[in-house]
């Protein structure tokens, strides 16, 4: 059991109420899925992948000419997917069940913030300090300042100004590493507005033909406020974003 959401006081309505979730137990990917990996899923289904993903520049902005292969900046094999929807991490995670034989799955929020988390009740995993985020997390440092002139961000340097090599940084207490920044990770659940609705055991919060999708965690191009472990976020479950990937979850089904 663990309280999840706003517990801070500092965030939005989103995060509330807070509340006890009782999460039975799992594995998580210590990483996010990497280019190398999503790449295996590729060559293996021929999952349909047309062109088109949006960068930030003055708000979101699509752009046919971008993909998961090509999204606007350099990234080797062992860095985070990204222009990945939800329902391209959806079937990625049906793929890898069926060739394991394991149920692989997206997180739900309540297991991605347990996780993320680790047993902490601070803003972030290491703490409530931002100053300290440059050594556990890919967010907007003073490179970010050549991409976004006048944003709040953390006065140091982690090192990369879009993605950085998965497990690059300070893994949280529980071994689990870009749980904060580098990229976002989609969840498994539909948006709500705040918690009133959300279930306490455990479980993705799900409704029919649901448009959108939360995803969670903060990435390299985002303020401290937007690395907070309670923060939310959401997109529709069909867009693409240069700065939104996925890991997965394992439930033991024995």
């Amino acid at each position: 059991s663990f309280e999840m959401g706003d517990l801070a006081g500092v965030g939005q309505q989103d995060e509330r109420p807070v509340r006890i979730v009782r999460v039975p137990g799992f594995w998580m990917m210590r990483t996010e899925v990497t280019v190398a990996m999503f790449a295996a899923f590729v060559d293996a289904t021929d999952h349909p992948l047309p062109p088109g993903c949006s960068y930030f520049a003055d708000g979101w902005r699509p752009d046919p000419t971008l993909s998961w292969r090509s999204p606007g900046f350099e990234q080797a094999d062992n860095h985070p997917v990204t222009c990945i929807s939800w329902q391209d991490a959806q079937a990625f995670a049906q793929w890898l069940a069926r060739e394991t034989g394991l149920a692989f799955s997206l997180p739900s929020e309540a297991q991605w913030e347990y996780a993320a988390r680790a047993g902490t009740t601070g803003r972030y995993s290491h703490g409530d300090d931002p100053g300290a985020l440059c050594d556990h997390a890919n967010g907007a440092d003073r490179r970010a300042l050549r991409d976004y002139p006048g944003f709040d961000v953390n006065d140091c340097d982690d090192g990369y100004n879009r993605t950085a090599p998965v497990g690059s940084y300070t893994a949280n207490p529980w071994g689990l590493y870009d749980t904060t920044g580098n990229v976002w990770e989609w969840v498994a659940d539909c948006w709500t507005e705040d918690y009133t609705l959300a279930p306490d055991n455990g479980s993705a919060y799900r409704v029919e033909g649901c448009p959108r999708r939360a995803y969670r965690g903060g990435a390299y191009g985002d303020v401290p406020h937007f690395l907070r472990v309670a923060l939310r976020n959401r997109g529709d479950a069909d867009a693409r974003r240069d700065d939104v990937g996925f890991r997965l979850v394992l439930r033991d089904t024995h």
